[in-house]
């Protein structure tokens, strides 16, 4: 069983770096979060599940903790998190949530701690913010940066409940950061439903950039 996990891993880390690896990606407004990073500020990363196997490779060797849930297909994903240098916490709404919210706390008083958070994660609905994120920001005094990626070509998971992407080997992969929200920001009434936004914006924009007017995933 060990060996079977291990081998399930490196198997995904190996497709990860075919699909995400080969060509460099485009990336949109990464020098706002630098100067983030560079003051040590906390930082809380929030993107769509469907998104999340070329996000654990844009941030491989950083050291940022993505929040993964305690079941079976998170044991998997966590292990694959670590084979790319990041340092995984473990819970999520329906298990562990209470602790993994504690640690995350206790994580951001680290300067230059960032915690990566998919927004709809880990079982859905896909694009609906779950509560709480914005709620560890508050308190931690954490910024808020939505990110993004899309493809050229791209495959669609029809039948994942997040229609879960996957970049073609040769992909032109474009990624944008959003606008870095600072805690004052969210004290003043950015909510869900405007982070929802955000970040479906973001793709929609990135979208549009690969593909002009056309629906990639209308056939998918």
């Amino acid at each position: 069983m060990i060996m079977g996990d291990l081998l399930k891993r490196k198997s995904i880390r190996l497709l990860i770096n075919c699909m995400a690896g080969v060509r460099p990606k485009r990336v949109r407004n990464r020098e706002a979060v630098e100067e983030i990073r560079r003051r040590g500020d906390p930082l809380i990363i929030l993107f769509w599940h469907r998104h999340i196997f070329t996000l654990i490779h844009h941030f491989r060797g950083s050291g940022a903790r993505p929040l993964i849930s305690r079941s079976s297909d998170g044991d998997l994903v966590a292990g694959v998190a670590r084979e790319f240098g990041l340092d995984p916490i473990r819970g999520s709404s329906s298990k562990g949530g209470a602790a993994a919210f504690l640690t995350m706390m206790r994580s951001l008083q680290v300067p230059g701690t960032e915690i990566l958070i998919t927004a709809d994660g880990p079982r859905g609905p896909a694009r609906r913010m779950k509560p709480g994120t914005l709620e560890l920001a508050r308190r931690t005094g954490a910024w808020v940066v939505p990110v993004s990626w899309y493809a050229r070509p791209v495959h669609v998971f029809k039948r994942s409940w997040d229609r879960f992407l996957l970049p073609l080997p040769g992909s032109r992969i474009h990624l944008a950061y959003g606008q870095p929200l600072p805690p004052d920001a969210l004290s003043a009434g950015i909510d869900e439903e405007e982070m929802r936004h955000r970040l479906d914006d973001l793709e929609a924009g990135l979208i549009r950039e690969l593909y002009g007017n056309k629906d990639p995933e209308e056939k998918a």
